[in-house]
């Protein structure tokens, strides 16, 4: 077995939104450890800020770098070591699953929704070393070529908007301390990206369906939690009655067990009425507004209910 270390230049297929200061120079790096290898990440290639006709358009994080350290078996001696094609993929999970917990990161706590954590890599480079030693790879790739993972054949990329804050020096730090863990995003928060996704595509139809599952999802889970806090209720109680629950008794018990919840109602009930039109086929065709009402409708939604939509 020997340490090897593999540098990767990661392409995101989102960009993220960043803040003026968040200058790559005087940032930490974010330390954390998968599956036994330990993982360094910098960003990389941060564009300026610009201005066109008056629209401020906040600077890019497109790339960021990777550095991955792993205990390998490898093929011939350490001086003319082989890097195997398992091997490689090996780092290549690593890969992804560092990159999605630094993305899911970044997501959480810049309201960025857009970011794609599913797919968290578009492309990337490699070099492998031991020590200072370059080691080449069964079926190297030419320098200056990015390799696709896996999955880039099915990947579902999409194009930010609607942000609510951008990437800071300070949020960095957050990130760059917190990355070390497993994270997750929740999946009606995945829901409502997805609805905008669809919307950009002019799938409006789709749009409205998915900003209605990921509405549904939010008050089910709030229902139990009211359960749970105001009346009670043991968690099997709290699933099997929220389970149950059509949408405007749990919007009605909602209210009922806390009146101060800021949640327009009526347009959530209009939500759920064009949703099932739509799934009986009996709305008229969708349009664009109509689609950005809803996804606006399960975004408000989520804001009202974030008391009761963390983690206990």
């Amino acid at each position: 077995m020997i340490k090897v270390q593999g540098q990767f230049d990661v392409s995101l297929p989102v960009a993220i939104d960043a803040a003026p200061d968040l200058q790559q120079p005087s940032l930490a790096l974010c330390h954390l450890e998968v599956e036994g290898s330990n993982v360094t990440i910098l960003p990389l290639n941060l564009t300026e800020a610009t201005v066109s006709d008056g629209d401020y358009e906040a600077p890019k994080l497109t790339d960021i770098r990777v550095w991955i350290t792993r205990r390998i078996e490898v093929n011939g001696t350490p001086e003319k070591a082989l890097i195997s094609p398992d091997e490689e993929r090996t780092f290549e999970k690593v890969l992804l699953e560092a990159t999605r917990r630094f993305v899911t990161l970044v997501k959480q706590k810049t309201n960025q929704w857009d970011l794609d954590t599913r797919h968290p890599v578009y492309a990337y480079n490699y070099e492998y070393s031991l020590s200072d030693i370059p080691l080449a790879t069964q079926w190297p790739i030419q320098k200056g070529t990015k390799r696709m993972p896996e999955y880039a054949m099915g990947s579902i990329t999409t194009t930010a908007f609607d942000l609510c804050k951008e990437l800071t020096a300070d949020i960095w730090q957050q990130v760059a301390s917190e990355a070390s863990r497993p994270v997750s995003v929740s999946f009606y928060y995945e829901l409502l990206s997805e609805a905008k996704v669809f919307c950009s595509h002019m799938r409006y139809d789709t749009a409205v369906l998915y900003a209605a599952f990921s509405a549904e999802l939010m008050l089910e889970k709030v229902c139990w939690r009211l359960l749970w806090e105001k009346r009670g209720l043991s968690d099997k109680q709290c699933v099997a009655k929220a389970s149950r629950l059509k949408i405007p008794d749990l919007l009605k018990l909602i209210h009922e067990l806390d009146p101060s919840l800021p949640v327009n109602f009526e347009s959530v009930r209009e939500l759920f009425q064009l949703r099932n039109k739509i799934a009986h086929g009996k709305a008229p065709i969708v349009a664009w507004q109509k689609a950005k009402e809803a996804i606006r409708t399960a975004k408000q939604l989520r804001q009202s209910l974030s008391r009761y939509l963390e983690p206990l």
